[in-house]
């Protein structure tokens, strides 16, 4: 069985990287406009996974049960890759890791320039979601919908930022994986997420 890892998530997460290549400036703290202080990140109360421990520069994550690191070497780009194993509906389900080059970017710059880019790029039905805690710290999350060599699929990406270097986690689904499973999914994977 032939199945896609969508070499475009990687594209997209690329295109987001790139944008904050683009925008002048150091990345600005986030702050809470009512009182002017840092934002606390917030949290999901996800069960964290318990799966494949994977280890990238600086940080590591498990994923759930059944996943891993693909059966094939894959040159992706990404620092790290993990696939649904058990996914048999001829895509992949997965989530990859990029370092942006840019170091780090702020959630605000994330959610101004990522969906203009994303939507550049050829996603449709991007959408801005809520900030959420990453081992700490605070993410930007966008979601976009993707069509590639007659394959659909559904990206959610996260932006944690440690130690000054901004990480893109995107997860990838089947385009009938619904919302809540893939939020569900990608916060058990985030609630066991840690820095090295």
């Amino acid at each position: 069985m032939n199945r896609v890892l969508p070499r475009l998530t990687l594209v997209l997460a690329s295109a987001l990287v790139l944008a904050g290549c683009s925008l002048s400036g150091p990345a600005a703290p986030d702050t809470d406009t009512d009182t002017g202080t840092g934002t606390e990140a917030p949290t999901s109360g996800a069960v964290p996974a318990t799966g494949e421990l994977i280890s990238g520069d600086g940080y590591s994550y498990n994923v759930p049960d059944g996943w891993g690191l693909p059966p094939t070497d894959v040159n992706t780009g990404a620092d790290t890759l993990a696939v649904d194993l058990t996914d048999d509906d001829g895509f992949s389900d997965n989530v990859n890791v990029l370092l942006s080059p840019a170091g780090e970017i702020s959630s605000d710059q994330v959610e101004s320039a990522g969906p203009p880019e994303l939507e550049g790029s050829g996603a449709s039905n991007v959408e801005v979601r809520p900030r959420v805690g990453i081992a700490g710290e605070e993410s930007a999350h966008l979601t976009a919908l993707f069509s590639s060599g007659g394959v659909t699929y559904q990206i959610d990406q996260y932006y944690p930022t440690h130690d000054g270097q901004t990480y893109v986690v995107t997860f990838s689904f089947s385009e009938d994986v619904p919302e809540t499973d893939r939020e569900a999914l990608a916060d058990s994977v985030l609630a066991s997420w840690t820095w090295a």
